[in-house]
């Protein structure tokens, strides 16, 4: 049986209010060639643990359409379809499968009941791997782009852009599930 769910206000207006925080934290960059080097992962993660798995697809899926149609909401104020189809294209085009494997792995850690004493680990390693798998995801989608757009070897792709940012994307995970997981019982509790 096929079930639907409803998109009601405050999924909608928490699904803006996340779509314009990525435009924000995207614009925080050090700028290095030839991916800058942004907090975008991590408003990524941060709304997958926030918003639930439809919400949080289509929070990344505005930023990329905003971005699409010309506004300035990716690194360094680009917009324009030339940003998605260029060399680094492919790892904005992975950012909504990002956020929704997240916000899965976070729905699927929140459900589990394992023993009392083990759950916080249990559940925390459900949200990391799930986090990891959605950051290898994107690597893969951005790195066969980089390569496909750039006419270079995947070695050499992953070289230039993937292995000088696994240890800052490993710890943007870290920050999200801290702060995320965090927040997220905050705001489950007073709505």
């Amino acid at each position: 049986m096929l079930t639907t769910t409803k998109l009601t206000t405050k999924k909608l207006i928490l699904t803006g209010m996340f779509t314009a925080i990525i435009s924000i934290m995207a614009q925080i960059t050090i700028h290095t060639q030839p991916i800058p080097f942004t907090l975008s992962f991590l408003a990524i993660f941060l709304t997958g643990i926030m918003l639930e798995p439809k919400c949080a697809f289509l929070a990344v899926l505005s930023y990329i359409l905003l971005g699409a149609f010309g506004l300035p909401v990716f690194a360094g104020f680009r917009g324009g379809f030339h940003v998605i189809s260029g060399m680094t294209g492919g790892y904005i085009i992975g950012y909504p499968l990002m956020a929704l494997i997240t916000s899965i792995s976070y729905q699927i850690s929140i459900k589990l009941k394992p023993k009392r004493y083990f759950h916080n680990i249990v559940r925390t390693a459900i949200l990391i791997t799930g986090m990891v798998a959605s950051l290898a995801v994107d690597y893969l989608i951005g790195t066969l782009w980089f390569s496909f757009v750039s006419g270079s070897t995947i070695a050499y792709s992953l070289t230039v852009c993937v292995f000088p940012f696994v240890v800052f994307d490993l710890l943007k995970i870290a920050l999200a599930v801290s702060f995320g997981t965090a927040i997220r019982k905050v705001v489950d509790r007073i709505t």
